[in-house]
C-alpha cells in the first residue's frame, strides 16, 4: 500500500475532480481533430519511453506492482502502451470527451519505431471510481438505477450521431480500417456497406461440425445477419465490457475506457459483441438487456453460429 507520508498528488490512486453526473451531451458528433505531425509523435514517443522506465522505480517507491501496459504514474496520470493502442483510439477518445462523455483526458500520444507490436502510446489522466464489475452487485437499488440510466444515455447519445463517411460505410472514426479482436487478423475494412462487412466476416468459415446438415444450418444462421441488418450504421464503442466502465458509490458513471475498437458498425454490433459468452444468469447479461441488448437477441443467436464457423481466424 502507498505510504501515508507521500503527498496525495504523488499517490498512484490520485485523480482530479470527477464529473458527478452527465454533463450536457452533444447530439452531433464533434469534429475529429487532425493527428499531430509524425515528428511530434516521435518526440512524445521518446518522452513516453522515459516515463515507462521511470514508472518501474515509481511503482517500487509507492509499493505497487508495475504494469507494462497500463503504466502507473504520479500526478493522476497513466500511460497506456499495449498492442491495442493506436491513433484511432486517441481520436475517438478525444471526440467522445468533447461530446461530454466521461473519458480520460489525453495529455499526449507518441509513436516508437522500436515497438512495432505497440506503435502508439497514450499519456492520459487517471479517472476515479471502481470498475462496474467490481462494484455493481454491492450497490443500492438507487445506485444501480443511476448506473443503468446514465450508461443507457451515453450509448444512445453516440448511437444517434450521423456518420460523416456516409450512412452505410463500416469504418473507424477516421474513415479507415477498424481494429477488433473478433475479426480475422483483428482488422477489417473499411467496408462500403454492411453487406461487404458480413461477407468479409464469413469468408474464413470452416465447416467442421460433423454432418453436412449441421454445417449448412450454421452457415444459414450466420448469413441471416444480413437479412436482419437494419439500415445505416451506428457509432459504436466496440468493446463494451464491465471492466471498461467506472462508477462511484452513488452509481454515477465516472469513466468509459478503451476506445480502440470504436467506429461505425452495423447497429447490432455493440450489443452482440458485449453479449458474447455471457451466461444468462450473470448480472451483466441483465444489465445489457436493460440498456438495449434485448432488441438484438436474434442477431446474437446468428452471431453464435458465425463465431463457431470463424473463431479460428481471430482467436490468436
Amino acid at each position: 500500500m502507498p505510504h501515508s507520508w507521500i503527498p496525495a498528488v504523488l499517490q498512484p490512486n490520485f485523480t482530479w475532480i470527477p464529473r458527478k453526473s452527465p454533463t450536457r451531451l452533444s447530439s452531433e458528433i464533434p469534429p475529429t481533430l487532425e493527428p499531430s505531425h509524425p515528428l511530434v509523435r516521435r518526440f512524445w514517443g521518446y518522452i513516453h519511453s522515459f516515463l515507462k522506465r521511470f514508472s518501474v522505480d515509481y511503482c517500487r517507491w509507492v509499493g505497487i506492482p508495475f504494469d507494462n501496459q497500463i503504466i502507473p504514474l504520479p500526478f493522476g496520470l497513466l500511460l497506456k502502451w499495449s498492442d491495442g493502442t493506436r491513433l484511432e483510439e486517441v481520436l475517438a477518445t478525444e471526440v467522445c470527451r468533447a461530446a461530454g462523455l466521461p473519458t480520460p483526458k489525453i495529455i499526449s500520444y507518441g509513436e516508437d519505431p522500436n515497438t512495432p507490436h505497440a506503435p502508439v502510446s497514450i499519456l492520459m489522466t487517471r479517472l476515479s471510481g471502481r470498475e462496474l464489475g467490481q462494484a455493481y452487485e454491492s450497490l443500492s437499488l438507487k445506485a444501480k438505477t443511476t448506473a443503468l440510466t446514465e450508461f443507457k444515455l451515453y450509448l444512445s447519445t453516440i448511437r444517434g450521431w450521423r456518420s460523416p463517411w456516409g450512412d452505410e460505410r463500416v469504418c473507424s472514426i477516421t474513415g479507415g480500417a477498424i481494429r477488433s479482436i473478433r475479426v480475422p487478423n483483428h482488422k477489417i475494412g473499411p467496408c462500403e456497406t454492411p453487406q461487404e462487412f458480413h461477407e468479409y466476416l464469413l469468408a474464413p468459415a470452416r465447416y467442421s461440425f460433423g454432418s453436412e446438415a449441421v454445417n449448412e444450418e450454421k452457415v444459414r444462421s450466420a448469413r441471416k445477419l444480413q437479412s436482419l441488418q437494419r439500415p445505416g450504421v451506428k457509432f459504436t464503442h466496440g468493446d463494451i465490457k464491465h471492466h471498461n466502465i467506472l462508477m462511484d458509490k452513488e452509481g454515477h458513471i465516472t469513466g468509459l475506457l478503451d476506445w480502440e475498437s470504436a467506429g461505425w458498425y452495423p447497429e447490432f454490433w455493440e450489443y452482440t459483441t458485449a453479449l458474447r459468452f455471457v451466461p444468462k444468469d450473470f448480472w451483466w447479461y441483465e444489465f445489457l438487456m436493460e440498456v438495449g441488448a434485448q432488441q438484438y437477441l436474434e442477431e446474437s443467436e446468428c452471431e453464435k453460429a458465425l463465431t463457431n464457423l470463424t473463431a479460428d481466424s481471430y482467436s490468436w
